[in-house]
């Protein structure tokens, strides 16, 4: 029922896909501090809660440096980092990579440069599943939002074969699958739904982002 508040674990996974030059960001995004806060600390603090397991899906180069940035904070932030099989092929073999790691059925696949996800636009992406569907993402302003979608492991073949024939983009498999599109009039009762779906390139849009009333 629209409005009703939903609690609980979902009976999915978490992932959350890193990696990418960030050279607008001037950096790996993976890195960026937020305050005093990291980045990716502020995404996994609000999606842990939600889900069974938690991933953070890397390239070989950043693993011992996102492992050393984490380790004081682990204790708190129970995460598993997976690395990408075969890097350099964007965020599509991340995907790959994730969907064959997860010890569910599903995985609610964001960006570690999505601070502002919310619980209850989530929800409303995980109860739009049917029996059929392998995908399950957002249609804001006439474009998929592949980051910030619910993927079934069912896909891991559909994504395998588009990273052979040379994509890197997570959308170039969705005529393959299952895919259930969740139109942006569903989620206007519920308030800064767009909020949900930021991420951010640049320093400049990570501080607005997170200070909204500056002018």
């Amino acid at each position: 029922m629209k409005g009703r508040r939903e609690s609980g674990i979902v009976p999915a996974s978490a992932v959350v896909l890193g990696g990418g030059c960030g050279r607008r960001m001037g950096g790996n995004k993976l890195f960026l501090s937020a305050g005093e806060t990291l980045l990716i600390e502020r995404v996994l603090s609000r999606v842990m809660p939600w889900f069974q397991e938690t991933l953070i899906a890397v390239g070989p180069d950043d693993l011992e440096s996102l492992e050393r940035l984490l380790e004081p904070v682990r204790g708190r932030l129970p995460v598993r980092i997976v690395v990408d099989s075969e890097p350099g092929r964007g965020p599509l073999e991340g995907l790959a990579t994730s969907l064959e790691a997860i010890e569910n059925e599903w995985a609610f696949v964001i960006g570690c440069d999505m601070p502002l996800v919310q619980e209850a636009v989530m929800r409303l992406l995980w109860n739009a599943r049917t029996p059929q569907s392998q995908v399950v993402c957002a249609r804001l302003d006439g474009f998929l939002e592949p980051l910030h979608a619910f993927y079934s492991a069912s896909c891991r073949a559909a994504v395998r074969k588009a990273l052979a024939s040379g994509e890197r983009r997570i959308k170039s498999f969705f005529g393959a699958v299952a895919l259930t599109v969740v139109e942006e009039e569903s989620f206007r009762f519920l308030p800064s739904y767009r909020r949900s779906f930021c991420g951010v390139n640049t320093p400049e849009e990570l501080w607005r982002l997170l200070n909204p009333r500056l002018p």
